[in-house]
């Protein structure tokens, strides 16, 4: 199927390559080798765009504002797959269809080239909590029926392992206040929240008793657990539908003042499918607040991520599905207190929707989001400028598709 060869290639977190590319020494984007005095680099994770192949590679670059990477000679062969960069380590998960597989560690070496120090196994994963301390990680495999609990990992960034591993019934849904036994959510995401997880549910129906006519997802779902994923309880609301979308869309965004607001790509059939915010505040939905974007817009959210000062970047998508292929996506910022959404400029020509993942990264004040363009082979990274909703190229990607993460590493 399509949409699974899309999760095979997004989820492999990592900037793809060519085949010359080296196993044990790996080159900067331009080929060289980086100055001694340099303190740190931009990795970056994705998929080559070359006929010949199609391999998972991790890149290091030196800015991402401007520039050119090109695929041929450079970057680093991976076994898999999601990318995330802490405590300046990039650690890379492998897809592997629910099978062991190995994750591994990268760090800057000998002349600030990338050096692998180290790799673990675990389980296939496809949800991930990297905790703000940068110490830890949880990796989460869902499970995917009503008797099948996910499993967490919690993984050890300072010592390269798993220090333990948790299952989690995700017999999570309650409706009107009860709860609904024979349904089971999909946790979408993980989002820390001061001593608390949140995950956002999509519901799934068990395959016996009484079958919801949408399977609850019209209605939006948030798991609230301590930090050691002991679940407290499920909050729902009926006002729009599930928030989130399966791998990399978190669907939540805290702002300054602790709020946070929950979003929804309004991919359902029901009546109740409009994309829209609520927002969280106690551990429960404010009734007072409801922001219904695609009223504005005129298009649904397909993507959002919180980027500074209550502020969303926002990739929006027709609901038509021919208009949404001919026309791709389009980029906006929505003020989720003062209720304002404006359309970005300086983006003058077609996105291509990837099927999962926009991957945000924010450093230095500004804020990078990979994209790619008509051409499957040409991507880059976008700057966004919030404060005048104006976009700019930054970082060519030459030969490379599918830019799944971005982080930096410091020696």
């Amino acid at each position: 199927m399509k949409i699974n060869k899309l999760f095979i290639q997004l989820a492999a977190l990592s900037l793809l390559g060519i085949a010359a590319c080296s196993k044990d020494k790996i080159t900067n984007a331009d080929g060289n080798k980086t100055p001694d005095n340099a303190d740190k680099k931009y990795v970056i994770a994705g998929m080559s765009a070359t006929a010949d192949e199609s391999r998972q590679y991790l890149f290091l670059a030196d800015r991402l504002d401007e520039g050119e990477i090109t695929v041929k000679g450079n970057g680093y062969e991976t076994a898999g797959g999601t990318m995330f960069a802490l405590n300046n380590k990039a650690v890379t998960f492998k897809y592997n269809r629910g099978d062991p597989g190995n994750a591994e560690v990268f760090q800057l070496g000998e002349n600030n080239l990338l050096k692998n120090t180290g790799k673990f196994n675990i389980k296939s994963v496809n949800v991930f909590l990297p905790f703000k301390t940068q110490d830890h990680l949880i990796a989460y495999n869902i499970g995917r029926s009503l008797t099948t609990p996910g499993t967490a990992y919690w993984v050890n960034i300072a010592e390269n392992k798993v220090d333990k591993t948790m299952e989690v019934d995700q017999k999570l849904i309650y409706a009107d206040g009860k709860h609904i036994e024979n349904y089971f959510g999909w946790p979408y995401a993980l989002f820390e929240f001061g001593d608390k997880i949140y995950a956002p549910l999509s519901p799934a129906y068990g395959g016996s008793g009484t079958q919801h006519q949408g399977d609850y997802k019209d209605r939006a779902f948030v798991a609230i657990f301590d930090k050691n994923l002991k679940f407290e309880k499920t909050i729902e609301d009926k006002r729009m539908p599930f928030i989130g979308q399966y791998y990399n869309t978190i669907g939540l965004g805290q702002i300054p003042n602790g709020d946070i607001y929950a979003f929804s790509n309004g991919d359902v059939t029901s009546s109740n499918n409009h994309s829209a915010f609520l927002k969280i505040k106690n551990d429960a939905f404010d009734k007072d607040y409801y922001w219904d974007v695609e009223a504005v817009a005129k298009m649904r959210i397909r993507a959002g991520f919180y980027i500074k000062d209550n502020k969303f970047v926002m990739v929006m998508t027709p609901r038509d599905v021919k208009e949404a292929e001919a026309n791709g996506v389009k980029l906006a910022i929505a003020d989720v207190v003062k209720k304002e959404f404006k359309w970005i400029s300086g983006v003058d020509t077609k996105i291509t929707d990837p099927g999962y993942g926009f991957p945000l990264f924010t450093a230095d004040g500004k804020s990078y989001l990979p994209m790619q363009e008509g051409q499957a082979s040409i991507s880059y990274l976008y700057v966004i400028d919030a404060d005048n909703y104006t976009a700019k190229r930054g970082l060519k990607l030459t030969g490379i598709k599918d830019i799944t993460g971005v982080g930096l590493l410091k020696k």
